[in-house]
């Protein structure tokens, strides 16, 4: 059911991201789940060599990494990288906008601030 929700917000985030700078909003959810499920992937990937690391890759073959505390900690991570991703496009959005109003219009005209 979390799930589900974690997905609503991702759609929601990332689509009204789309629409504020006139982007195609469906390629931003997937861009966004994406993340999401990419960096839970890769959190897990990493817990499990440094854990293979610290103790022994005998201990990885037990299947305790499938615990309520592991998946708050890949949860937590995925969001982080859900969120670094958002943060990304929307300042790349915010600079191709700024480029845009720089045009050649504006080449020759004096800012009155």
């Amino acid at each position: 059911m979390i799930g589900i929700l974690f997905i609503y917000w991702i759609w929601k985030a990332f689509s009204n991201l789309a629409l504020s700078y006139s982007k195609n909003k469906w390629r931003y959810f997937f861009i966004g789940l994406g993340s999401y499920f990419f960096s839970v992937f890769f959190s897990a990937i990493c817990l499990v060599v440094i854990m293979g690391l610290i103790k022994g890759f005998d201990v990885v073959a037990n299947e305790d990494f499938d615990t309520a505390g592991f998946n708050f900690i890949y949860v937590f991570f995925g969001g982080l990288g859900c969120y670094g991703t958002y943060k990304f496009l929307e300042n790349r959005a915010e600079k191709k906008l700024d480029l845009a109003e720089d045009g050649i219009e504006n080449i020759g005209l004096v800012d009155e601030n």
